[in-house]
């Protein structure tokens, strides 16, 4: 796929603005912790749109129009589960987090549990963002593969380097008015393909779209089996939904660390609450664009459309069919909205690293320093991990998130645990091993649909948990009557 030198150097001009508006707007942050939380200077607005940028970017533009094209709209019975699930975040759960100082999702864990366990939560943390934007990363590289030719290894470390050239200078502030600015530019993109497409000649397309059941947006499973197995069922997508978000938007320090943004409590649930609604757009938004493309290649198949897989649909029309000068726009601002995916996870890692593995270093006078190497390190270690992921033949939307059910259910569990019961460290550290471990058993071997996974996970860290409790204080009193 060829593009317009018209494209190309709206391509070029809008990555080079970004960078330079990121570097812009993050200043000069004086020490860590302004370079990691902006210190509560940033409007909840922005963190609302940040949150969007974040969680969905790349992912939703181009993974998302390939679960309508395959199937239909049933994905959005896993975004009623989001939107519930924020709402037991902002009244439930975040307020822990705006009680003292918090630098981190996992600073609570050092007075409950001790700084051992801190370290080990933080851990798991590392590996779910590791894993999950690693995936994410391969993601940002599609397009770029797709319209230059250039082989996975390269595209990744385009993205990358661009990314990493704005995150280090301005941190979390620059990451979060970058997503904002990222936000709309692709959803104009989508707007964009919608319209396009609608305007051509397709007789009455909503009748054609209903009598090829891509309309659907209700399914009911019709056995037990159903339920668990099959990802898309009303009963499995909105329980799935709502503890995966429970974890993601209550326990990943990735969305935290946009709410500490906010400064309190108040302008945190804002931004919480309000992105519920707009990512509710979005993934509709994106749902729609892939049902239009549906429409405008009748049904294709992937070999038919001549395309690696389902992902390359979207990228397929913008390169073929999108007006020069529009196109690279709307390219771009896939590029753009990868890059702010990347950037929020440098920045949730590289703080995690500092302030919760190695607190030591984050009083050191060199803290500001050690903070920005720690930026090159994790783009490093991504690239790495991205590369790896390049074989996958699913919607990498279905892949990114279900890999972070391997552990989604250790975090939120602990954060249960630690926040509502008097459970011991020692279970603790038991319901986190069981659950890590049990969770990758039932992963590899028994099929479970992936929008089970964080419910089973915090099941099994629950039980094992207070297994271990009821044991430790029952053998308490054996010995204290022995004593006596």
């Amino acid at each position: 796929m060829i593009l317009h030198p018209l494209d190309i150097i709206a391509i070029i001009a809008y990555l080079s603005l970004c960078v330079l508006i990121g570097i812009k707007v993050g200043g000069k942050p004086g020490d860590a912790t302004s370079y990691f939380t902006s210190k509560g200077k940033v409007p909840w607005w922005a963190v609302s749109f940040s949150i969007v940028a974040t969680e969905t970017s790349m992912l939703t533009v181009i993974s998302i129009p390939a679960v309508a094209y395959l199937g239909s709209l049933v994905f959005l019975q896993l975004v009623a589960g989001y939107v519930i699930g924020r709402m037991f975040v902002a009244w439930i759960m975040l307020p822990q987090y705006f009680t003292g100082e918090q630098k981190t999702a996992y600073s609570f864990f050092q007075d409950r549990f001790g700084s051992n366990f801190r370290r080990a939560i933080s851990g798991t943390f590392l590996s779910t963002r590791l894993l999950a934007d690693g995936v994410r990363l391969f993601a940002a590289a599609i397009p770029i593969k797709v319209i230059t030719g250039l082989d996975y290894p390269t595209s990744i470390l385009i993205i990358a380097s661009l990314t990493l050239a704005y995150t280090y200078y301005g941190g979390l502030k620059s990451v979060i008015w970058i997503d904002v600015l990222q936000l709309f530019v692709y959803l104009f993109g989508g707007f964009f393909i919608i319209s396009w497409i609608i305007s051509g000649d397709f007789g009455n397309p909503l009748s054609s779209l209903a009598n090829d059941g891509k309309l659907i947006i209700i399914q009911l499973p019709t056995s037990i089996s159903d339920v668990f197995f099959t990802p898309y069922n009303l009963i499995g997508a909105v329980i799935g939904g709502v503890f995966l978000t429970l974890a993601s938007h209550g326990t990943d320090h990735l969305i935290i660390q946009r709410l500490l943004a906010c400064g309190n409590l108040k302008n945190a649930r804002k931004a919480l609450v309000s992105s519920a609604l707009f990512v509710m757009i979005q993934f509709a938004l994106f749902l729609t664009a892939g049902l239009m493309l549906y429409l405008f290649y009748s049904g294709a198949s992937v070999d038919e459309l001549g395309v690696t897989n389902s992902d390359e649909i979207i990228l397929k029309f913008i390169a073929e069919e999108v007006p020069s000068g529009i196109a690279g726009l709307i390219i771009a601002g896939l590029f753009a909205a990868a890059m702010s995916t990347l950037s929020s996870s440098l920045s949730a890692l590289s703080s995690t690293t500092l302030f919760d593995i190695f607190p030591r270093l984050s009083a050191r006078p060199d803290a500001m320093r050690i903070s920005r190497l720690l930026m090159v390190v994790w783009t490093v270690v991504f690239y790495v991990f991205a590369v790896s992921f390049t074989s996958t033949d699913n919607p990498i939307v279905e892949l990114g998130l279900g890999i972070a059910g391997f552990t989604y259910g250790g975090l939120l569990g602990a954060f249960f645990i630690g926040r509502f019961t008097n459970f011991s460290t020692t279970s603790a550290f038991a319901g986190l091993f069981a659950c890590i471990s049990g969770m990758a058993i039932i992963i590899f071997n028994f099929g479970i649909a992936w929008p089970w996974y964080t419910s089973i996970g915090i099941t099994i860290y629950f039980i094992v948990a207070a297994g271990v409790n009821g044991f430790t204080v029952l053998l308490s009193k054996y010995r204290k009557l022995r004593t006596h």
